[in-house]
């Protein structure tokens, strides 16, 4: 099913000055996070996509040559922009 979460839900409580509601905190922050569906970015299991530019035997200067190259390249960019924008969702569920 889809369900539609509450920003209720989805918010994180201020953790306080003195650390008292760490857990607290800990808990909800975590429970907010893979509710977004990004909990490996919090928990550091979901990696950077690796730049197929990199990869042995290319470098930096590597250009793609053919079709499945072409493909591979733009797996990667899509890859790379939604992990962005997972690091971008969880470090705004931190700071907040």
């Amino acid at each position: 099913s889809n369900t539609k979460l509450g920003e209720d839900f989805l918010r994180v409580p201020k953790l306080a000055v003195d650390r008292e509601d760490w857990m607290t905190y800990k808990d909800r922050l975590q429970w907010s996070v893979d509710a977004r569906g990004f909990l490996g970015h919090l928990d550091g299991t979901e990696k950077k996509p690796v730049d197929p530019a990199m990869l042995t035997g290319r470098g930096p200067s590597w250009v793609p040559s053919g079709t499945d190259e072409v493909r591979e390249l733009a797996a990667y960019k899509a890859a790379s922009k939604e992990w962005r924008v997972g690091e971008a969702i969880t470090k705004q569920q931190i700071a907040s």
